[in-house]
């Protein structure tokens, strides 16, 4: 995959490009991931959890997010646990990039003109 091939994934949809916000942290199983998701001040309401799999869902097919499969600890109920890929470290970066470009252009919207 070559550097520009990430631009092909863009835009992200807010809260998938949250997921693997949240997932460069660590791994993460999906209670983890929305409690995660509902402390964020800019995300309104509850994450329903049939949403959230439909994103993890679509990250896991498009590369973006791996199934890290590993054996319940101690007391720990079997969980699925989800780690970002190389792929998915490089397109959220890649969008980090281009929001940092709109607020750009959202910034000289602010900016008084001369008449």
């Amino acid at each position: 995959m070559t550097d520009g091939d990430e631009q092909a994934f863009l835009p992200l949809h807010p809260e998938a490009f949250r997921i693997l916000v949240i997932l460069r942290g660590g791994e993460r199983h999906g209670y983890a991931l929305v409690k995660e998701l509902e402390r964020d001040p800019g995300r309104p309401g509850r994450v329903l959890p049939a949403n959230l799999y439909r994103r993890i869902r679509s990250l896991l097919e498009q590369g973006l997010i791996a199934d890290n499969e590993r054996a319940p600890e101690d007391g720990e109920e079997r969980r699925r646990y989800f780690v970002v890929t190389p792929l998915g470290e490089r397109v959220a970066r890649a969008e980090a990039r281009r929001m940092q470009g709109l607020l750009v252009g959202a910034g000289e919207l602010l900016e008084p003109r001369d008449a």
